[in-house]
């Protein structure tokens, strides 16, 4: 993933985001320990006359009580909707909407590592 300041932003946007649902979902983790990785599959084209955007990676963090599964079921929910509700408030010139592609969203305990896996794709 390039390291441009649009990318930086996002993924602040992202994160962000996410530490807001794990706080709704009740999901305790070391702050300090999360982490968002975009993959090289991720692409930002907004806003131009081929308006595109998917991102794919995982965000990562150490539970120190593992989520069970209602609230890793509700956290994946919950980063699911996340994604309609973004697409919903971007603005793009000429009238132009962002619609939903993808939205596949994967939650994870490996002992006491979360796992985040995401591919949401907008066009």
């Amino acid at each position: 993933m390039p390291d441009s300041p649009l990318w930086r932003q996002f993924r602040r946007l992202l994160l962000g985001a996410v530490v807001e649902l794990l706080l709704d979902a009740g999901i305790v983790v070391e702050f300090a320990s999360l982490r968002i990785d975009f993959e090289d599959d991720s692409v930002f084209r907004v806003p131009r006359l081929d308006n595109y955007m998917r991102f794919v990676g995982t965000v990562t963090g150490r539970c120190p009580v593992p989520p069970d599964a209602a609230a890793q079921a509700q956290l994946r929910a919950r980063m699911t909707a996340l994604w309609h509700e973004l697409l919903s408030v971007v603005e793009l010139p000429i009238g132009d909407t962002l619609t939903n592609d993808r939205a596949h969203v994967d939650v994870r305990v490996d002992g006491d590592v979360l796992t985040v896996r995401f591919d949401l794709a907008a066009d």
